[in-house]
């Protein structure tokens, strides 16, 4: 795989964490931003607004991609132990390889996103949100990249987590179908047979249902 094709695939996973940016829109982002304005160290504010922004880089915004990344490393300033600032500063290098057309850079830009990523998890191994975007990035890595046992390892410890239940449809769904992929990708198909459909039945006319449907097909 290339390089180009390597990073539209972690941008393939990544759009998934995008749940909520077309609900909330731009009236939200003004208002955060207003409120990071009169108080520049309202680590919520900056938190808030850097997933909005996150969101919309998934879809190949380079200008928003850079606005999260002035918001989570304000945050950051804040607290450095604030794993999930961490976590999504990791996914943003992930999309800074996709922007950045010479190939050496695309490859240090998703090294250092890893590396952040296995910072936030060392700083919070029981964060719901830490797990799940790092889990997500290791499956839109090619094998030599080594990310998949990573990978398997968080959406294990999602599976298993006790707060699983008390979780939004929309966040378990997304959690059994990429468990679901990347035991799939461990050829561990029964258990991978059985996440799909687990998240299908969840939220059965989602794109996380969807995209489980097809999986299913192709095993």
């Amino acid at each position: 795989m290339n390089q180009g094709s390597l990073v539209k695939q972690v941008y393939g996973v990544l759009l998934g964490l995008a749940l909520v940016a077309s609900v909330l829109g731009q009236d939200k982002i003004r208002e955060l931003e207003q409120r990071v304005r009169s108080n520049p160290k309202d680590e919520s504010a900056l938190m808030e607004l850097g997933r909005l922004y996150h969101d919309q880089g998934t879809s190949g915004d380079d200008d928003a991609v850079e606005r999260s990344f002035e918001c989570f490393d304000k945050a950051l300033a804040i607290d450095s132990t604030n794993a999930v600032a961490l976590a999504y500063r990791g996914s943003l290098w992930t999309m800074r390889a996709r922007d950045a057309w010479w190939p050496p850079s695309k490859l240090n830009h998703l090294r250092r996103g890893g590396a952040e990523l296995d910072r936030a998890v060392e700083i919070a191994p029981d964060n719901i949100m830490v797990r799940l975007i790092r889990g997500i990035n290791g499956l839109g890595l090619p094998a030599f990249m080594g990310r998949l046992p990573t990978s398997l390892e968080d959406f294990i410890v999602l599976l298993r987590h006790p707060a699983l239940p008390e979780q939004t449809r929309e966040l378990k769904v997304a959690v059994y179908y990429y468990a679901g992929v990347a035991h799939k990708r461990a050829d561990e198909y029964d258990r991978a047979r059985e996440l799909f459909k687990r998240a299908i039945s969840i939220m059965p006319d989602s794109e996380f249902a969807r995209r489980s449907q097809e999986e299913l097909r192709d095993m």
